[in-house]
């Protein structure tokens, strides 16, 4: 969710809370929709991953009809709300990760890691920049075998505080 330090600056704790219910709620409709595992929330964000516990072929498509699914709910979300709507930014990226759970004796917790989980959290913080709600890696549009029509190539440099460029889109409009 974009702006939430500034709306829990100006809003009571009840009203802060009542907004991210209301988009846990899409979010969580849309991973149950597409396929998707809630990996976990954290604050105002998610990560939800594919493809697990059992690789599968079709989950980059999955993830990409996520974003696409959640932006939906969000729009609609936004239309009943009587406050200035909620903006998010969405990440896909696909690759190979460590699943599982890590932890000590005291906590455990199931998750998701490597450098793709790192690859789609920096390409959510890069939608900011390109001012578009979804960024696609290249890796994620061939893993699903969309075509390009959809999605516009919008940099080629590298993400930040990564040395690796490579293609990155977002819709086309």
């Amino acid at each position: 969710m974009r702006g939430s330090t500034a709306i829990a600056e100006r809003a009571d704790p009840e009203t802060v809370a009542l907004l991210v219910t209301g988009f846990r709620r899409c979010v969580a409709q849309a991973a149950r929709e597409t396929g998707g595992v809630i990996d976990k929330f954290m604050g105002d964000g998610a990560l939800v991953v594919f493809g697990v516990p059992e690789a599968r072929a079709d989950a980059a498509a999955q993830a990409i009809a996520f974003a696409g699914r959640l932006e939906g709910l969000v729009a609609e979300w936004n239309a009943g709300q009587r406050e200035a709507p909620v903006r998010i930014g969405i990440g896909v990226h696909c690759g190979e990760v460590f699943v599982g759970v890590v932890g000590d004796d005291d906590r455990l917790e199931f998750t998701v890691l490597g450098d793709a989980v790192n690859v789609a959290a920096r390409l959510e913080q890069a939608t900011k920049t390109f001012g578009t709600t979804t960024l696609v890696s290249q890796a994620a549009l061939d893993a699903a075998r969309v075509s390009g029509a959809e999605w516009r190539e919008v940099s080629r440099q590298p993400l930040r505080g990564r040395q690796e460029a490579f293609p990155i889109y977002g819709r086309a409009a």
